[in-house]
């Protein structure tokens, strides 16, 4: 299979994997040790998981792709800032914004390829909305900065503060954000730290607090 036929597995909820890894008469608890590769040690290849067992690993590959953002640009200010411009598989960009805090990093992320909600105070809203962000695209900021990061001050905290407004992309907005808060089989970011911004779309504010920790 060619690998843009792959499916991105970070798409994948571990139910939904469950679920193929069954239709492959695979035992269910291989999920959680995929997922653990995937998002506390930060592997990209399905090769490098030594507790997966062999015929397994060429099956996840030949099926699968662990992809990552690609790094176009990083640009770092005078406090310590950095901006991250991520190219997206279809060629559209989006930022995210580590920012350092007295003892730790808090991310600023984005939801959107731009924004609909025409906020004149955003430099987002002269390029328009273009489309929402992917589960993954959204969990992958997240991950892919987290392992960038070489400093030993950690990144504990989000804000979904970035490119898009996070409510009008729900659906993807909480599959992201049970991946991030999941502390045994995702990045493990505390409920309590992770914050939403939204432009003030009220009818979803009741949703958010019923679906999610944040």
């Amino acid at each position: 299979m060619l690998n843009d036929e792959k499916q991105n597995i970070i798409e994948l909820d571990r139910k939904q994997l469950v679920a193929w890894l069954d239709d492959q008469g695979i035992e269910p608890y291989r999920a959680d040790q995929i997922l653990k590769w995937i998002y506390l040690r930060q592997t990209d290849r399905f090769d490098r998981m030594t507790d997966i067992a062999k015929n397994i690993r060429p099956l996840l590959d030949d099926h699968f792709r662990i992809s990552r953002l690609q790094t176009e640009n990083i640009e770092t200010s005078k406090d310590g800032s950095r901006k991250y411009l991520f190219k997206l598989e279809d060629g559209k960009y989006i930022e995210s914004v580590l920012i350092p805090e007295r003892d730790h990093y808090t991310l600023c992320i984005s939801s959107q390829v731009g924004c609909a909600q025409n906020c004149r105070f955003c430099l987002t809203a002269i390029g328009g909305f273009q489309r929402n962000l992917t589960k993954a695209e959204i969990v992958s900021q997240v991950r892919d900065v987290k392992n960038d990061s070489q400093d030993s001050m950690p990144l504990s905290n989000l804000v979904f503060m970035g490119m898009g407004e996070p409510l009008a992309n729900y659906k993807n907005l909480v599959d992201a954000i049970a991946v991030i808060t999941d502390s045994s089989l995702g990045l493990g970011f505390a409920g309590r730290r992770v914050t939403v911004s939204t432009a003030g779309l009220a009818s979803r504010l009741a949703d958010l607090g019923r679906d999610t920790r944040v």
